[in-house]
């Protein structure tokens, strides 16, 4: 992805422009991430690509004349589709040209790691490429070398870049007879007879290869060998096995061997469905984490440069190889058709081809390492922030050391604080993954290393934190009530679920079982927990006695109980903080004790559903209120003081309240509200949606959680739509529509959400 600048050397400067991080590098020169010197910006769309010919090399008359050229044609083909020309420089002693800078992945680095594209997400990827081909022939300029390395994915859609070989329809004068120009595995059949057969048609059949390399996860003509590629090409026998059912008549007529037959880019837009350009584009869960990941990496290096402090020093963030239908070595794993769409956020495991340069090519240099180039640094796929040396005796940067429970802190404030958002705070070695786990999972815990998951009937499945995979699972038990708390208590290196025959103790590393603590005497169903300084405590419903519950303390470090108190209703809702222990009801009536001796109750006055406690002051927030309005109680005698926000139906998701007294919700008109708590004053609101079922706090940003997406605003509010964070999930084929958000957590810049399908995920907040 990026590459840090070598340690020790001063800001290198190309034209007005610092180069900040190497993007890639090619046979003759190098692509580097910059920004203009006198205005050093954190904002990945205010910087640049600038490609540089390599300092070694001599550049004669010819290659100035070539370059000229790719200069001109980059900004004939200025359009929405296409990363514009920003600047360039022919005459400098080293020619260099700057282009928008698109923090995203090549969709061949997107397809390698998060797997094919849904098929909605490839109609809108070829309408959008097609439409930029539209405009590109209209001033009569060929692309050339299509290919998915040549294709950025940035949040509003895709764009080409790299016209290095692009080359005007008359302009034939510095391409000799018979020279071969493109990729192999995504050219024509006439880019095989030579570069004067190339025709517009030419790209619509590299456009056609490429979005049957989206939808399947392999190239049409993908073969061990180079001379089977080549004799594919040249006969256009695709095997499109694994390309979906909807999508093969377009690219098949996409890829018929006669360029007359294939549509016309214009055409191809209507074919594929295209038109206006959506509002929010269709990319898949994995996908729109990889674009998180870019961000936050540009970002980075950013903020380096505009503190004044240099990105030399900044770890190595090791590029990925994209896809290549040849390989010297081990090619990444593509399964063979028929293909099924990997999970939304997984990363494809094992090696990643190196690709090699099968043919001639007028090319300046690949950007992303593509073929022909070379790069540097760490694993292929680390993410910023993972364990990547960044050379000899560079320590690996800090990462994830204490535990992480849901809801943030002590008194379910839903508030994860700064660590939210430090990448320090974030599990080593972590990149996006999916996980399946059993139906019921609610609010997990992260550790270190594992996430602990529980389930239904008391099933509890322990997931690596940084890859998702299965560490250890605790199958459901038989006869076992179907819910159960959602709540995992881990107290050390110890896992602590609670169900109707007690407590059962298991090993957080290896999810062995390391005895029960028995449960209250009688006849007692568990309903909810809530863990505080070491003592879980619990509420139970009377099972043969209708209409009674108890509420217990148990310190777990030694297993002792320290308390138990009779529940004159049903409890609906349990949260400890600031010494209370609260409990609801459901109606509008609740009770809290002494958290120490469970002793004291006192009678709640206010319809609560849901408490949130402010660590701070003490005071209780309390939601549920047919108004919509969260009434704040008093920290001592839990009396009313102010009301926050009502008139706008019942709040459909929070409060959550930060450690400055800022509170949050989802009202019922789908409004994201803000409150001061001392005051009861409005912040800001901004547009949610009334689907939205949960809120946090997660550094200096507002996470709201619905079943489609987790969307982010900044704590000051959002000043435009550039401000709001998006990450909607691709659930995999086959996977039930989730019904809720699910519980959530934040640690490090990531989001680790549970919902109650079944379905684990953990992506880059947004």
């Amino acid at each position: 992805m990026l590459e840090a600048m070598p340690a020790g050397q001063p800001p290198r400067l190309v034209g007005p422009y610092r180069l900040l991080a190497r993007i890639g590098a090619g046979g003759m020169g190098e692509v580097h991430l910059a920004c203009r010197a006198d205005a050093p910006t954190a904002d990945p769309h205010r910087m640049v690509a600038v490609k540089t010919v390599r300092e070694e090399l001599e550049v004669d008359a010819d290659f100035r004349t070539r370059f000229r050229r790719e200069i001109a044609a980059a900004r004939t083909v200025d359009g929405p589709g296409v990363a514009r020309l920003v600047d360039a420089d022919a005459d400098a002693p080293s020619p260099w040209l700057a282009t928008e800078y698109v923090p995203g992945p090549s969709l061949a680095e997107a397809v390698v790691r998060s797997g094919a594209l849904p098929p909605a997400s490839v109609r809108a990827l070829g309408a959008a490429l097609a439409g930029a081909l539209a405009e590109v022939h209209g001033v009569e300029v060929l692309h050339r070398d299509l290919k998915p390395a040549n294709v950025l994915l940035g949040a509003a859609g895709p764009k080409l870049i790299d016209f290095g070989i692009a080359q005007a329809f008359e302009a034939t004068a510095l391409t000799s007879t018979g020279l071969v120009v493109g990729s192999p595995g995504f050219m024509s059949p006439e880019h095989l007879v030579g570069s004067r057969a190339v025709v517009p048609a030419s790209d619509v059949f590299c456009l056609g290869a490429v979005l049957a390399f989206a939808a399947s996860g392999r190239g049409p003509f993908h073969d061990d060998e180079m001379a089977a590629v080549i004799y594919r090409i040249s006969r256009a026998e695709a095997e499109l096995a694994g390309v979906p059912d909807e999508l093969r008549p377009v690219v098949e007529r996409c890829l018929r061997l006669d360029p007359a037959g294939r549509p016309s880019a214009a055409e191809l837009v209507a074919l594929l469905g295209g038109g206006e350009a959506p509002e929010v584009f269709p990319w898949p869960g994995g996908v729109l984490s990889l674009l998180a990941e870019y961000g936050e990496a540009a970002r980075s290096v950013g903020e380096a440069a505009a503190s004044g402090a240099g990105v030399a020093d900044l770890p190595t963030l090791g590029p990925v190889v994209p896809y290549s239908p040849t390989a010297m070595t081990d090619r990444p794993v593509v399964p063979a058709a028929p293909v099924r769409r990997r999970p939304w956020g997984a990363v494809v495991a094992g090696a990643v081809a190196v690709a090699v340069v099968a043919t001639v090519g007028v090319v300046l240099l690949n950007r992303g390492g593509g073929e022909g180039g070379t790069t540097t640094g760490g694993a292929a796929g680390s993410p910023p922030g993972s364990s990547t040396s960044a050379g000899p005796g560079a320590s690996a940067p800090a990462a994830l050391s204490g535990l992480v429970l849901p809801y943030g802190s002590a008194g379910r404030t839903n508030d994860f604080g700064g660590a939210g958002t430090d990448r320090a705070s974030r599990p080593a070695g972590w990149a996006p993954w999916t996980a399946e786990v059993d139906p019921g999972v609610g609010a997990c815990a992260l550790s270190p290393k594992v996430l602990v998951c529980p389930g239904n009937a008391g099933s509890v499945t322990g997931l690596g934190a940084a890859d998702g995979k299965e560490v250890w699972k605790v199958p459901a038990q038989a006869g076992s009530d179907l819910s159960g708390p959602k709540y995992p208590a881990v107290v050390d290196d110890a896992v602590y679920v609670t169900d109707m025959n007690g407590v059962a103790v298991y090993g957080l590393a290896d999810g062995r079982a390391r005895g029960r603590i028995p449960g209250p005497e009688g006849d007692w169903g568990i309903k909810h927990t809530d863990l505080v300084d070491g003592v879980l405590y619990s509420t139970y419903f009377g099972i043969r006695k209708e209409g009674t519950g108890l509420v217990t303390a148990v310190r777990l470090k030694d297993r002792a109980r320290l308390w138990s108190a009779p529940l004159d209703g049903v409890p609906e809702e349990l949260v400890v903080g600031a010494g209370k222990v609260l409990v609801a009801f459901g109606s509008d009536e609740s009770v809290a004790f002494d958290a120490g001796t469970g002793r004291n109750p006192i009678r709640v006055r206010a319809d609560c559903n849901t408490f949130a406690v402010h660590g701070k002051s003490g005071s209780v927030l309390c939601a549920g209120g047919a108004d919509g309005s969260v009434a704040v109680l008093d920290a001592r005698t839990l009396k009313p003081l102010r009301t926050l926000g009502g008139g706008g139906g019942r709040a459909t998701a929070g409060p959550a309240v930060r450690a400055d007294g800022l509170v949050a919700l989802v009202d019922g008109t789908g409004d994201l509200v803000t409150y001061d708590l001392g005051t009861g004053r409005e912040r800001w609101r901004a547009e949610a949606g009334t689907s939205m079922d949960r809120v946090y706090f997660a550094g200096n940003r507002v996470v709201a959680v619905s079943e489609e997406r987790v969307v982010t605003y900044p704590v000051s509010g959002p000043a435009t739509d550039d401000d709001i964070g998006e990450y909607r999930p691709n659930p995999p084929d086959g996977a039930p529509t989730p019904q809720s958000g699910g519980d959530a957590l934040a640690a490090g810049g990531a989001v680790f959400l549970a919902l109650p399908d079944g379905l684990v995920l953990s992506a880059y907040l947004p």
